[in-house]
């Protein structure tokens, strides 16, 4: 990726949250298009001219008259930002129709991202298409990418994601404050999970020999989810014990980042992960995180999920980790949250906690309505728990299975390795 490809990718969130903010959050899929405009002109423009002397206003500027060119064309009767070609112009940051944080009210959002997931997940939506709708905007990822976080087919979603609009197109979409955060808190704190778990996929899927420079680009998305679920959990109206509880899920799992991959950027399953590369600092602050969420009275499903990585996180190697305590975890995520993942990481804890005969079973009873994202991780949990029990022959046999289904090359060398 080059230094301009890397500043797209960073700066493309931004202006898409500066931009509908602008034009009005009605215009969000329209703001999308106007950013994906102006970094198609920069990609065309720039190796041949330069690089003009504010990148990022440049694109804002561009994004903002293309949006405006659609809007004409689209022969709508909206009020349009004035704009002056004649001046040079203004950074972003400044264009957005918003006060300083300093002159807000506590009970509204201050960060430009994490207004635009809020306004996404309109509580006129069914929960999975707010999700969607809010990844789609804020991450830009294709319906490919998506597809897998939300165990569907592209068609799917694409269908999901027109109906979506459809829908908001019959409201007004405002940045939402106040009493109206809560509502729409737990699609955000879902929204930036999957985001976390997106680009630790992504970072995985470059493959071997690959750069640490590209490897740090694809875990962008990893870092963007921590910093937006740290200042969700700070903030006065929005944040929440379930927030903190999300934030140091997130911050435990970025600790591991660091010994997630091996010197040439492929993964390293945990068991292989050498814990002295962990960052320490990220786990005391992940660990902080989790004792302000229990200041709350109610469990959520993110309070067990943080419980669970800072099982993994203060485990002082794989084999002393407590798996009956994780174990225990699971059990009570799934009376919160019976679905395919949780069911799965109950089933590998099992096995790891001295229950491989009761893990295989469930496995083998589940797997025919195993989503097909989540096939070659549930035979490899198989394949585990025959090991477990002592039978090589049949954990290889599992393991060429998982192999054979593995949704990445980078999960078949792993698997391979395994092997």
């Amino acid at each position: 990726m080059t230094e301009l490809e890397r500043l797209l990718h960073r700066e493309r969130r931004r202006l898409v949250a500066l931009l509908a903010r602008r034009l009005g959050l009605s215009h969000l899929a329209l703001a999308e298009d106007a950013v994906q405009t102006a970094c198609l002109r920069a990609l065309q423009h720039w190796p041949q001219q330069g690089w003009p002397a504010a990148p990022e206003a440049w694109l804002f500027r561009v994004a903002e008259r293309a949006a405006i060119d659609l809007l004409r064309a689209q022969q709508r009767e909206q009020p349009l930002p004035d704009g002056d070609d004649s001046t040079e112009p203004s950074h972003p940051a400044h264009a957005a129709a918003s006060a300083a944080p300093e002159q807000r009210f506590a009970g509204e959002l201050d960060d430009d991202e994490l207004a635009l997931l809020f306004a996404a997940c309109h509580p006129i939506l069914p929960p999975a298409s707010q999700v969607l709708l809010a990844l789609r905007a804020l991450a830009g990822w294709e319906l490919a990418q998506l597809a897998p976080l939300f165990f569907s087919s592209e068609a799917a979603l694409a269908q999901r994601l027109a109906r979506a609009r459809a829908q908001l197109a019959t409201v007004p979409l405002e940045v939402p404050a106040g009493t109206e955060l809560p509502p729409r808190r737990e699609a955000v704190l879902t929204a930036l999970s999957l985001m976390f778990h997106e680009g630790q996929r992504a970072a995985g899927r470059l493959g071997t020999g690959v750069p640490s420079g590209r490897t740090t680009d694809a875990l962008r998305p990893c870092w963007e989810a921590i910093r937006l679920a740290r200042a969700l959990a700070a903030h006065p109206a929005a944040g929440a014990p379930a927030a903190d509880a999300l934030a140091a899920m997130l911050v435990l799992h970025g600790a591991r980042l660091t010994g997630r991959f091996d010197a040439d950027g492929d993964l390293l399953p945990l068991p292989g992960q050498p814990r002295d590369r962990w960052d320490g600092g990220l786990i005391r602050l992940g660990l902080l995180h989790l004792q302000r969420s229990q200041r709350g009275q109610q469990l959520s499903r993110w309070h067990l999920l943080a419980g669970i990585a800072a099982e993994h996180a203060m485990a002082p190697s794989y084999a002393a980790t407590d798996w009956a305590a994780i174990v225990g975890y699971y059990e009570t995520l799934l009376r919160l949250d019976p679905s395919a993942a949780p069911r799965l990481g109950h089933a590998i804890a099992l096995a790891e906690a001295g229950s491989a005969e009761r893990a295989q079973a469930l496995l083998t009873e589940w797997l025919p309505q195993v989503p097909q994202a989540l096939r070659a991780h549930a035979l490899a949990a198989l394949a585990r728990a025959s090991q477990r029990l002592g039978d090589t022959d049949t954990a290889r046999k599992w393991l060429d299975a998982a192999i054979a289904v593995a949704p990445h090359e980078a999960d078949a060398r792993m698997l391979a390795r395994w092997l």
